[in-house]
């Protein structure tokens, strides 16, 4: 995994002469924003950007860590942390391919189990990026390849009395894809927002949403 993020990297440090935030090329280097939605259920996530040099070439790079958590159960059980880096790996004029490549470890409580995930995710978006807005087509997948399940007294006694807790490595992953766009206001402030369509890695229907929508708002400085 390491190294393919370094040939992203170097693939974007060759085509492309600037660093690309989540909306656009900017001369400010950090962002925070906030963005709400269903993915799958209503959810709430706050998040930091940051541009940085990377030190293997000359160039920027925008990192970035979010956490998110369920609007319906708010807090530490339920939510998802995410960390990852963005890079355009080719531009032509205002057209450009964006790459985002991100790890996530999350935890989820419910009436049978407790169960903490940690997965890998890398999303292409294809679009138009002039100054102040942008428009893009995004193709998403994440997969999950490390779980822990702890089953809750109530599934023993109701399910299954000897369920076994602990580490399985795996649990499939999920396709999404959609659009994106956004827009710059009043100077620093960035309006986001993307719909996008689950699929299960066999490409059958998603068993949670419909669509995931997400609105997000950015203030750059």
């Amino acid at each position: 995994m390491k190294y393919l993020f370094i040939a992203i990297l170097i693939s974007g440090s060759l085509q492309c002469a600037s660093a690309q935030t989540i909306l656009n090329d900017t001369p400010e280097n950090n962002r925070i924003y906030l963005r709400s939605g269903i993915e799958p259920t209503t959810m709430i996530a706050f998040g930091y950007q940051r541009n940085l040099q990377a030190g293997i070439i000359d160039r920027m790079v925008t990192t970035y860590a979010e956490w998110n958590t369920s609007m319906v159960r708010f807090g530490l059980d339920n939510s998802e942390l995410r960390i990852g880096g963005i890079v355009p790996i080719y531009c032509t004029g205002n057209v450009k391919i964006v790459n985002d490549l991100h790890l996530s470890a999350g935890s989820m409580t419910s009436r049978n189990f407790d169960s903490k995930k940690f997965a890998v995710g890398d999303e292409v978006a294809v679009g138009y990026y002039p100054a102040g807005w942008f428009l893009a087509a995004t193709a998403e997948y994440e997969t999950v390849f490390l779980n822990k399940f702890e089953h809750t007294d109530f599934y023993r006694t109701t399910f299954y009395a000897d369920a076994r807790d602990g580490w399985y490595s795996g649990a499939g992953g999920l396709f999404q894809f959609g659009i994106e766009g956004g827009v710059t206001l009043f100077g620093n402030y960035d309006l986001h927002m993307e719909i996008k369509l689950p699929f299960t890695e066999k490409f059958n229907a998603y068993g949670g949403s419909p669509l995931h929508v997400n609105l997000g708002l950015g203030y750059r400085f």
